[in-house]
C-alpha cells in the first residue's frame, strides 16, 4: 500500500528491509480479511500460520532460539505496515510479537522450554489481574482467578501472568513473572469490544494451577538491564532495560492504522462518481484532508525519533536517561493524539459514508480509538512525567 502524502521521513537505522517486505507482501490479504477478524473477534488460524511461516511472530526472538533476532525498529515498522491493512494483525506482530523478547529473558531453563514448544511460537501475556492471585505453596506458587487482556491467547502456546511474590509479602513490592501452558488456562469468551476485536484479547481463568518455583522469574530480573557477560553477538534486547521497548510497541499499530485510514479516504474521494464530491469542489474538505495529512506526517517523524532513540540506546547497551525516558513517553502519547485527531477529522470529512461498517475508515476509526486508550500512550500521565523532568522537580519513572 502506498501511504497518501509526501515528505515521509527517512526510516530509522536498525531497519531490516527484507523483513518489512514480507509484511508488504501480505497487505492485500490482510486488508480483505480484516472484516472477518473483527467479526470473529480473533485472527483466523490461517493468518497466524502465515505470520509464523514468514517469521513475523519472531522478529525480536533471539537467533539462539531460532528467531530472527532483528532490531527493535524492524518490529515497530512491521507492525506499522501491517496495521495499514488490519490493525489487529499489526498488534499481534508488534505487541504480542514483542513478548518473544520477554520470554527469552525468563530463567534460562524456562526460556528453553517455552521456545521448544511445538506450534507457532506465540507468547501471550495477561496484563491485568481481575481477582487473579498468586499464593505460596510448597515448592512453588498456586495461581487462581482471572487475568484480563490476553491478546492472541487463542493461538498461544504459553501465557505469562504476573503479580506480587507471596514469599516477599505485599509490602516488599516484589513481583513475579509466571509462565503457564495454554492447556492449563481457561479462556473466557468475553472480548466483545468496539475496536481491535481481531486481537482476541480475552480474559483467562486459572483454577488452583501449581507452578514450581524453578519456573518463576522475578520481574526486575527480567526487565532490568543486564551486564554484557554473554556471547559477544548477543542482541541488545537480551541485555538492555526492557521496559521502554515493550511500553512503546503500540505506536507502530497506532500510526499504521491512521495511515490506513488516510489512504482509504483519499481513495474514496478520488473515485469518479463516488458518493462524496471530489475535494476540489469542497474547500472545507481540502482543508481537513491537508491538515489530517500534516498531523500524520508529524506522527511519522515522532515514530522515527522513537525508533532511533530506543535503537541507539540498545546498540550502546545502556538504559535511557531520565530525559530520554520522559521524551519517549511524551512522544508516543503525542503520536497517538495526532493520529486520533487526524482520523477524527477524516471521519467528519467523509460524513455518513464513513460510518458504514463495511467502509475501511469506520474500522480504522474504531480500532484507533481503542488503541489510543492504552495506558502506555495516555497523554495526562506522559505530561506529568515529562514536565517533572523538564522543570527539574522529578524524574521519569523507570518503567516508562
Amino acid at each position: 500500500m502506498t501511504v497518501a502524502g509526501f515528505g515521509v521521513p527517512r526510516p530509522a537505522s536498525g531497519l531490516d528491509a527484507k523483513v518489512v517486505a514480507r509484511v508488504d507482501g501480505f497487505a492485500d490479504v490482510w486488508r480483505e480479511g480484516a472484516a472477518v477478524a473483527e467479526r470473529d473477534r480473533v485472527l483466523p488460524a490461517e493468518s497466524i500460520a502465515e505470520l509464523a511461516s514468514a517469521g513475523l511472530l519472531e522478529i525480536v526472538a533471539p537467533a539462539g532460539f531460532g528467531g530472527l533476532g532483528r532490531d527493535w525498529p524492524t518490529l515497530a515498522e512491521a507492525a506499522r505496515r501491517a496495521a495499514r491493512s488490519c490493525a489487529s494483525t499489526g498488534w499481534i506482530i508488534g505487541v504480542v510479537g514483542a513478548h518473544a523478547a520477554l520470554a527469552a529473558r525468563l530463567s534460562p531453563d524456562v526460556a528453553e522450554e517455552l521456545f521448544a514448544t511445538p506450534g507457532p511460537r506465540l507468547f501471550a501475556t495477561a496484563s491485568v489481574a481481575a481477582g487473579g492471585r498468586i499464593t505460596e505453596a510448597d515448592g512453588g506458587v498456586r495461581l487462581s482467578g482471572r487475568w484480563r487482556f490476553s491478546s492472541g491467547v487463542d493461538h498461544a502456546g504459553w501465557v505469562v501472568v504476573h503479580g506480587p511474590d507471596p514469599a516477599g509479602g505485599a509490602e516488599s513490592g516484589r513481583r513475579l513473572l509466571v509462565p503457564v501452558g495454554r492447556d492449563r488456562v481457561t479462556v473466557q469468551d468475553d472480548w466483545h469490544v468496539s475496536g481491535m476485536a481481531g486481537t482476541g484479547s480475552r480474559s483467562i481463568l486459572l483454577d488452583d494451577v501449581f507452578v514450581p518455583r524453578s519456573r518463576l522469574t522475578p520481574f526486575d530480573a527480567c526487565f532490568d538491564g543486564r551486564g554484557h557477560d554473554g556471547p559477544a553477538d548477543r542482541h541488545y534486547l537480551e541485555e538492555a532495560p526492557l521496559h521502554p521497548y515493550l511500553t512503546t510497541t503500540a505506536v507502530g499499530p497506532i500510526l499504521g492504522c491512521a495511515e490506513g485510514a488516510l489512504s482509504a479516504v483519499t481513495a474514496s474521494l478520488s473515485q469518479p462518481g463516488g458518493a462524496s464530491p471530489r475535494p476540489a469542489a469542497r474547500p472545507l474538505a481540502q482543508d481537513r484532508l491537508a491538515e489530517s495529512s500534516a498531523d500524520i506526517a508529524c506522527a511519522q517523524h515522532l515514530f522515527v525519533a522513537l525508533c532511533s532513540t530506543l535503537h541507539t540506546a540498545g546498540v550502546q547497551r545502556r538504559g535511557l536517561s531520565p530525559q530520554e525516558r520522559a521524551t519517549v513517553h511524551r512522544d508516543r502519547a503525542h503520536l497517538a493524539r495526532l493520529c486520533v485527531r487526524s482520523v477524527g477529522r477524516l471521519v467528519e470529512l467523509l460524513g455518513t459514508d464513513g460510518h458504514f461498517a463495511a467502509h475501511p475508515l469506520s474500522r480504522h476509526w474504531r480500532d484507533l480509538q481503542f488503541m489510543a486508550a492504552h495506558r502506555d500512550v495516555n497523554w495526562e500521565r506522559a505530561a506529568v512525567d515529562y514536565t517533572a523532568v523538564l522543570l527539574g522537580g522529578g524524574r521519569a519513572p523507570a518503567g516508562v
